[in-house]
């Protein structure tokens, strides 16, 4: 039951006696009632799956329902030997190692779904049942990229999980048991009935013997170390004292069984050659009601289908209208964005143009208050030359006077110092002010420029 196929892989992974423990707690953990006598619960995973795969794949599911060939055919072997033997190496050790982790048999059923749909496309070009199963196999023995398989499977049927498939299991369970229980009870009463000659002729048969001995000739015969004399006269007595059971000629003759057998044999061709006859004859009123049929069909398809062509004549029309004022629209959008495209360049270069002349402006206005700042500079410093030179030629010009003579508006020499000072400085003012006025006239003017 295939259980060779990953016994053998335990052995190549580890000890006798530590693959002897795993593939029991395989058996217990993961696939209880799989290998059993009745292989009650392979029949129920092979249901479950059959139905997922007609959920999944409706279109690949007629086509082997066409072609006649099962999916238990080919998911069958692949459950029982958990893809030993089935698929690559590394493939299969990918699948046992998500199917150990996972702690229950979902991966069997999701590796099969990832198989259908790698593989599915090729199958639905097969035109026999043989070339099906047989392009499935070696697809399936090609599937080298464990990677894309286990991902497929995975990521793919994640909808395929424990709860679900337990449902699927409690739906078909109840019909394999029924069905388990109706082939027992046709196994036995197949052993109760009677062969094939008993059904079309029933011949009855005593049980006594053909041939009867009394059971005096048989002493006789029996004694025969007293006296071989006597033993061997009695021999001839003992043959003419068997009798022979007259029963046998009531017994039908074998010819006029066989004669009966042919009878009903020639009976049973002809009756199955008018039946060949009338099933033609049916067959060939049928063509003909088929025929009108579809001529009445096809005359009605034909009206519905030159209607629905002049409505698509009068809806492409119509869009042939939309589209136009559609591009009537489009165009002059496409004026105004133009339009607006213009002006926004223009805007943006005068907006360049403004902001270039206000630039050079201030870079002008920089250089001027530059100037200006330079020009207040030398001003004050002429001023303070101009004040020093003035100073320094009043001191001189003071100098240089002779003292004057004494008169009644001169001050006395009784007069004070601080007295003398103040009309000195008060003779030479008006002559400083002079001196200065056209400076500050003309730093004005520059200022008011």
């Amino acid at each position: 039951q295939a259980m060779n196929f990953f016994a053998g892989l335990l052995l190549l992974l580890m000890s006798e006696e530590n693959a002897f423990w795993a593939l029991t707690g395989i058996m217990d953990d993961y696939f209880e009632g799989y290998f059993s006598e009745e292989m009650i619960e392979s029949q129920v995973d092979q249901l479950v799956l059959e139905e997922l795969v007609r959920e999944k794949f409706p279109k690949l599911v007629n086509h082997l329902d066409y072609l006649g060939v099962q999916v238990a055919w080919v998911a069958g072997p692949w459950f029982l030997s958990i893809y030993m033997n089935m698929l690559p190496w590394e493939t299969v050790l990918r699948v046992w190692d998500v199917l150990l982790f996972d702690g229950n048999r979902v991966m069997l059923f999701r590796t099969a779904l990832a198989l259908m749909e790698l593989y599915g496309p090729a199958l639905v070009t097969t035109k026999d049942a043989g070339d099906a199963v047989t392009l499935l196999q070696s697809l399936a023995g090609s599937t080298f990229d464990s990677s894309q398989l286990v991902l497929t499977a995975c990521m793919g049927y994640q909808a395929v999980d424990e709860a679900r498939l337990q449902d699927l299991r409690n739906k078909h369970r109840p019909s394999v048991l029924s069905s388990m229980e109706n082939r027992a009870k046709g196994l036995l009463a197949w052993r109760s009935t009677n062969g094939l000659a008993s059904k079309l002729y029933n011949f009855k048969r005593d049980t006594e013997p053909l041939v009867s001995i009394s059971t005096e000739q048989l002493n006789d015969s029996t004694d025969g170390d007293a006296n071989q004399e006597t033993s061997s006269g009695n021999i001839d007595d003992m043959y003419h004292g068997l009798t022979v059971n007259t029963e046998i000629d009531s017994m039908p003759d074998p010819k006029d069984q066989v004669i009966w057998l042919k009878v009903e044999l020639c009976r049973l061709l002809e009756e199955r050659r008018s039946a060949v006859l009338r099933a033609d004859e049916l067959e060939t009123a049928l063509m003909e009601m088929v025929k009108q049929d579809n001529r009445r069909e096809l005359s009605a398809k034909v009206e519905q289908l030159e209607q629905e062509l002049s409505e698509l004549r009068q809806s492409l029309s119509d869009k042939e209208e939309q589209e136009q004022a559609m591009l009537q629209v489009l165009m002059r959008v496409e004026q105004e964005q133009k339009v607006t495209e213009d002006a926004r360049i223009f805007a943006e270069q005068d907006a360049a143009a403004q902001k270039f002349a206000s630039h050079v402006l201030q870079e002008k206005y920089d250089e001027a208050m530059a100037s200006l700042a330079q020009m207040e500079n030398r001003a004050v410093m002429a001023e303070t030359m101009l004040e020093a030179t003035l100073q320094y030629q009043s001191s001189h010009q003071k100098a240089q006077l002779p003292s004057p003579s004494p008169s009644p508006r001169t001050p006395t020499r009784d007069a004070s110092p601080g007295q003398v000072n103040q009309d000195s400085s008060q003779e030479f003012q008006p002559r400083k002010i002079s001196l200065l006025a056209p400076f500050s006239l003309s730093w004005r003017d520059k200022n008011k420029v």
